[in-house]
């Protein structure tokens, strides 16, 4: 190295040190060689320790194998010589037996000493110094008995009943039982009841049905063994002894997959045996406390099938001879429904299938089948030997005299406790999880829905629910967190609390009010309007809830719901697709960890929806939500829950598949898997078309007839409908005569023809005198052309359709004896109607309301809508329900009823037999809902079905189901109210030279307004072709009202439909104008004057 300063000469460098600096240590060296001295010193000395335990453990070895043969040799010397009476040395030779046994080569001298004590048992029994030595022996005894040697086994088992015999002892003394409840105490800690269950297993014979009667003496014999430490729980007086042996016992022979014997005969033995009656409260008393976290017990479908079947038949007179409480207050039952509630969360982490279903609710399945559809992708788990069992348990759980069933019969009108309906509400919420028509096929479950003193406590529990800060102010409801969408936190809120007994109140309420009718709906339990209601099994109260509290239940059940969807889809997007604790979060666990949460947050929205729809049908004819006149409906939503003006939404619903559903991770998936033309849907949308799917309502009716139209723009977009007016893209051009439209349309414009009927249709109509009218369709002619069609096929005189008492069209149910091919002119019917509906065409038809269900729902309607089809039959049927039971058969009806079709009479069964059933005060409620079916659904169903195949062919029919039936009819015939002539004015365009401040136009508008309102509809029929105003007001008209002058006054008005355009001469008077222009629109003349 070169120096720059200066230094030319390099600076010797001298090192003072010794030799032993020579060697370069610095002091990361120094620190690390110390540790490794410091580490092999402490492996040295570990070294030491371990060859010091070592040879101990070996010198120890060693010298008790040589004591021991020393023992045993001395053992044999002294044995051979041994004096059977002498006691002193035969306690002797037992400790020294205890001392050097060994499985290998000691089991001779065991059963020969064993011998020797069984001749002089009651000698040794009643010494009780030998006590202990005998417990060891015993235990053994047992070891033989396992490892399955070739030793006999009388002498093992015959030592085991000896001295575990009560009946051993003379004077069954307290001391003399608390000594052999010491011994099985000491024995079952040391696998007693594993090694009998293996022994049984292993010398039991094939069997082939359950039985109390043991098959072999053995198997008896071994029964008897197990039967006696249970036996002891009531006598003795041993600490742990009943927990220990009771939860040892449920390990052994109640836990786990059943082996044979222990289903085919223990449990049956145990359970049929009148002299020994099984400890059922003991073993309730070792489950109180939670054993299988501790992993002490196994919580599975073997238990839950064990205790169900080991409950006595009388046990709910024994827990009221112990306490006298009522069952539902009673301290036991609520200890026993808390068990059963822990337990039956195996029928739902299951997935049970039957072999049938009930046909009586078919509709309801076939409706509901989207909801379960993800079930019946994924594989079943569940063996079919525990899907049995599973079946079993709950047809246990649900037969009459079982004690949660008298438990339910006593629930009356006194305050139900809080322990009471959380357990309750767990059992029937796992066993809603269980099978999707469980409400319908379980007897626990329509039991408590037809006790509405449980429903109304419930849902006051559930209202007072609330969680507590840790930093101190005010509780918050747990059910205002759950409709603020806050159930993300479930492990901070505790929103997961909700979830079972929600889930409950939702599906038992829904199931009631179902069998509720309206005027059962004003009862209350002080009212005056009494009516004796002989079908339900409660008595005093019938409805869960007073008139006046309908309201604020339906306001927060519309919360929850709006709540649910914001859980559903989250502002985040979860990170493992189909994971709900990713999406929703962990807190709630249910004891389902190792499941996907997804089924039991899905099944709390479907009933909660469930129950929404059937209040809000109800609403619609009790009115029991209505609010002040200017006031918003109590249905709505307070905020905006469809972003925009509904032009988003709209987009949102169409591209969103029909499969996709809330609480389904895969839902963004499936949408862009089928619409890759756009991007996955937002949050926002997910919302939006999940709450226009389910609960529609709560969006205001404008906005979803705004989200109604702009699907139908998409829709006419895809098939190129605009472009036909530059002469591209398909269309449909047909000819029709004037005096034969639906005859000539029928023909045309069958599915053969015309297969597509969402083109472009041009119609060219011929007069009277066969000439082509002079009319050009721009729009106004096919809209004159749809509106008369209509009116036509509608006509009561073709005899397609008949009129109500109310004047409401409806199909008529003897079409078949005047058209054979009535479903095909039904499907046309359809077809026009949705053409009209496509075209957002409103047309004058007055459907019954029944008729309008069926096309936009999936359930049929019930006796409620009968009222409006045959009054008369409905009042006698409602007298029929509230007539006195004794006096029920002498009415003489049966299940049959009498249509007339065209003057003649038939007698049809309501049910197969129904001829020779009389109607009892049994059955009556099943006959009048037969009744019912059979006017408003059976007589009719095929032209109904054949009606909306045709309407869902041209509109779709998820598109419909955003209305109720009396908004589908606004949709069709637009609201009955008179036209505001100042809305009209306001969005009126003018052209030819005319404005608003135009003389003949201020002339215009003053006649006008001295018209009646049926001169307004006539003169709005001439210009638009239809007499009553757009839906949403004058300004979605289009195109636009306009008024064009037409020159010389010698002429009439005249008016181009297509445009909406109403061409007025300049006439200088009123009087003139009056005259001409009521001339011109009610002269009839069609498209002549055009």
């Amino acid at each position: 190295m070169y120096s720059f300063e200066g230094d030319f000469r390099r600076k010797p460098q001298q090192n003072l040190a010794g030799a032993s600096a020579q060697r370069k240590t610095d002091r990361d060296a120094l620190i690390l060689q110390s540790q490794q001295q410091r580490q092999k010193r402490e492996e040295h000395r570990k070294q030491l320790h371990s060859a010091i335990k070592i040879q101990a453990f070996v010198r120890s070895y060693l010298i008790r194998k040589h004591c021991k043969h020393i023992e045993r040799e001395e053992f044999d010397n002294v044995f051979t010589k041994c004096d059977s009476e002498n006691q002193s040395l035969i306690s002797w030779l037992l400790a020294k037996i205890l001392f050097f046994y060994d499985d290998q080569k000691d089991c001779a001298r065991l059963v020969s000493i064993s011998q020797v004590i069984l001749k002089q048992w009651k000698r040794v029994f009643e010494s009780r110094g030998s006590s202990i030595q005998i417990r060891r022996l015993l235990a053994l005894h047992l070891r033989l008995l396992r490892d399955d040697s070739k030793v006999p086994l009388a002498v093992p088992l015959r030592m085991l009943e000896v001295f575990t015999s009560i009946n051993s002892i003379e004077t069954s003394s307290t001391e003399y039982i608390n000594i052999i409840g010491t011994t099985f105490l000491y024995l079952v800690k040391r696998g007693y009841f594993k090694d009998l269950r293996q022994l049984l297993c292993q010398k039991s014979p094939p069997l082939y049905g359950p039985s109390p009667n043991p098959p072999t003496p053995l198997c008896g014999a071994l029964l008897d063994l197990i039967q006696r430490p249970l036996n002891l729980t009531s006598q003795i007086n041993v600490p742990e002894y009943n927990d220990t042996v009771m939860t040892e016992f449920t390990a052994a022979f109640l836990c786990n997959p059943y082996p044979e014997p222990v289903e085919m005969f223990v449990l049956p033995a145990l359970t049929n045996d009148p002299s020994k009656r099984f400890p059922f409260l003991s073993l309730l008393h070792s489950l109180y406390m939670d054993k299988f976290s501790s992993g002490r017990l196994v919580n599975d479908s073997w238990l839950l099938h064990s205790i169900l079947t080991l409950e006595p038949p009388d046990f709910a007179n024994s827990i009221l001879q112990i306490d006298n409480t009522r069952l539902p207050h009673n301290r036991i039952m609520l200890e026993y429904l808390k068990i059963i509630g822990k337990l039956t969360i195996n029928v739902c982490n299951k997935q049970i299938t039957y072999e049938y279903e009930d046909s009586l609710y078919s509709q309801e399945t076939a409706a509901d089948n989207d909801d379960d559809s993800d079930s019946d992708t994924e594989p079943n788990p569940t063996s079919i030997r525990e899907q049995m069992l599973l079946t079993k348990c709950i047809e246990l759980l649900n037969e009459p005299d079982r004690c949660i069933m008298i438990m339910c019969s006593q629930i009356t009108d006194t305050e139900l406790c809080d322990e009471f309906l959380d357990s309750m509400s767990k059992i029937c919420h796992n066993l809603l999880l269980s099978h999707r028509m469980a409400l319908h096929k379980y007897r626990l479950l329509y039991t408590l829905a037809f006790k509405p003193i449980f429903l109304r406590d419930l849902w006051q529990w559930l209202s007072n629910m609330s969680h507590e800060s840790s930093f101190g102010g005010s509780t918050t409801p747990l059910l205002s967190a759950l409709s603020r969408g806050m159930g993300a936190d479930t492990n901070v809120m505790g929103v997961h609390k909700l979830l079972a007994p929600l889930a409950v109140f939702c599906a038992l309420f829904s199931l009631l009010i179902g069998t509720l009718h309206d005027t059962e709906f004003f009862r209350d339990t002080d009212g005056g309007e009494k009516m004796n209601i002989t079908s339900l099994p409660c008595s005093g109260r019938v409805h869960a809830f007073d008139f006046s509290e309908l309201g604020g239940l339906c306001r927060t059940l519309k919360q929850v719901c709006l709540g649910l969807v914001e859980l559903a889809y989250p502002e985040y997007r979860p990170s493992v697709i189909g994971q709900y604790k990713d999406a929703v979060g962990t807190g709630y666990q249910l004891e389902l960890s190792e499941k996907n949460q997804t089924p039991v947050w899905a099944h709390l929205f479907k009933v909660c929806t469930q129950l929404l729809r059937a209040l809000y049908a109800r609403d619609a004819r009790l009115r029991f939500c209505a609010t002040q006149p200017d006031s918003p409906s109590a249905w709505t939503a307070a905020g905006p829950v469809v972003p925009g003006d509904g032009a988003e939404a709209a987009l949102a619903a169409a591209r969103t598949p029909r499969s996709a559903r809330p609480y389904r991770a895969y839902v963004p998936r499936l949408a862009q898997a089928e619409h890759d033309e756009g991007p996955p849907l937002t949050i926002k949308e997910l919302r939006t078309v999940t709450i226009l799917r389910e609960i529609p309502f709560v969006v205001p009716f404008s906005t979803r007839v705004l989200i109604f139209q702009g699907l139908l723009v998409r829709e006419k977009h895809e098939h190129w409908y605009e472009m036909t007016n530059f002469n591209e893209g398909p269309s449909i051009i047909i000819s029709v005569r004037r005096t034969h439209l639906y005859e000539d349309a029928f023909g045309k414009l069958s599915p053969d023809n015309e297969p597509d009927l969402k083109l472009k249709l041009r119609v060219q109509l011929i007069n009277q005198a066969g000439a082509e009218e002079l009319g050009v369709d721009g729009g106004g002619l096919f809209r004159e052309f749809l509106s008369e069609l209509l009116k036509s096929a509608f006509d009561p005189n073709r005899g397609l359709f008949r009129l109500t008492k109310d004047n409401m069209l409806y199909p008529n149910p003897g079409v078949h004896l005047l058209y054979d091919d009535f479903p095909m002119h039904y499907y046309f019917i359809g077809r026009i109607l949705g053409k009209a509906l496509y075209e957002n065409l409103l047309v004058e038809l007055p459907l019954a309301e029944f008729f309008l269900a069926k096309m936009c729902s999936t359930r049929e309607p019930d006796v409620h809508a009968l009222a409006s089809l045959d009054p008369a039959l409905y009042r006698g049927l409602l007298m029929l329900k509230s007539h006195r039971r004794e006096d029920v058969p002498d009415l003489g009806l049966d299940f049959t009823i009498v249509s007339d079709e065209l003057g003649e009479q038939r007698i049809e069964e309501l049910k197969p037999g129904g001829a020779n059933i009389p109607v009892t005060a049994e059955n009556r409620i099943e006959y009048i809902h037969l009744v019912a079916d059979y006017k408003l659904n059976r007589q009719i169903r095929a032209q109904c079905n054949a009606f909306k195949r045709g309407l869902t062919s041209v509109v779709n029919a998820e598109w419909l189901r955003m209305f109720s039936c009396r908004e589908l009819q606004l949709l069709i015939s637009g609201a009955e109210v008179p036209i505001d002539i100042d809305d009209l004015r306001r969005h009126t365009q003018y052209g030819g030279g005319f404005s608003e401040t135009h003389a003949t136009v201020q002339c215009f508008w003053r006649v006008v307004e001295q018209f009646t309102d049926e001169q307004r509809r006539q003169l709005l029929k001439f210009v638009t072709s239809c007499s009553r105003p757009p839906l949403l007001g004058f300004k979605d008209l289009q195109p636009p009202f306009c008024i064009q002058s037409a020159g010389a006054a010698d002429r009439l008005p005249s008016a181009s439909t297509c445009m909406n355009l109403l061409k007025v001469p300049e006439y200088h008077s009123e009087h003139a104008m009056a005259e001409k222009l009521l001339y011109a629109i009610q002269a009839g003349a069609g498209f002549e004057l055009s």
